[in-house]
């Protein structure tokens, strides 16, 4: 491939939305490794301070009542605790993903590199000494040329609708 040759626009709209998926990735995986990270600071140290507090009650139950009465506290105490977390996390990682990013600007790229297109085709063929094409070539460029104008306006027009119901 030469030094100055330029990328077809094909090219140009597959690397954009390769790119808007990379970014749409990257955010969806920083929030969940973000969360993580709290979540894994937080456990441990609440972690820290249930044992602290759970040898204190302990201590308290034991002296107070019997070393039975105390198991079976500190032990009801972890059962509600632990299933608690459970629902909790449940809850927290039941939220759904953001969606997955639509093409509408590439594909709106992509109309606009067909357009210069055959706009850069006709220009050239219509063009004094540049090879003229006979009146049926040109009937033809133009009626397409004709077709991509009405098929851009219609597109948006559908496009803006599309969007106010959504």
């Amino acid at each position: 491939m030469r030094a100055n040759t330029r990328p077809s626009p094909f090219s140009l709209i597959v690397r954009s939305y390769l790119a808007d998926l990379r970014q749409w990735t990257g955010h969806l995986v920083a929030g969940y490794a973000l969360a993580c990270g709290f979540m894994l600071a937080g456990g441990v140290s609440l972690v820290i301070a249930i044992g602290i507090g759970v040898d204190a009650a302990f201590r308290a139950l034991e002296m107070r009542y019997d070393i039975w009465i105390a198991y079976a506290t500190i032990g009801g105490a972890f059962l509600v605790l632990g299933l608690l977390g459970l629902v909790m996390g449940r809850l927290l990682l039941g939220h759904p993903a953001p969606a997955v990013p639509r093409p509408s600007r590439q594909v709106d790229m992509l109309k606009r590199a067909i357009a210069v297109s055959a706009a850069a085709r006709l220009i050239a063929t219509s063009r004094p000494g540049g090879g003229s094409a006979d009146t049926t070539t040109q009937a033809l460029a133009a009626a397409a040329a004709a077709m991509l104008i009405g098929w851009f306006a219609a597109s948006r027009f559908r496009r803006r609708h599309d969007d106010v119901q959504d």
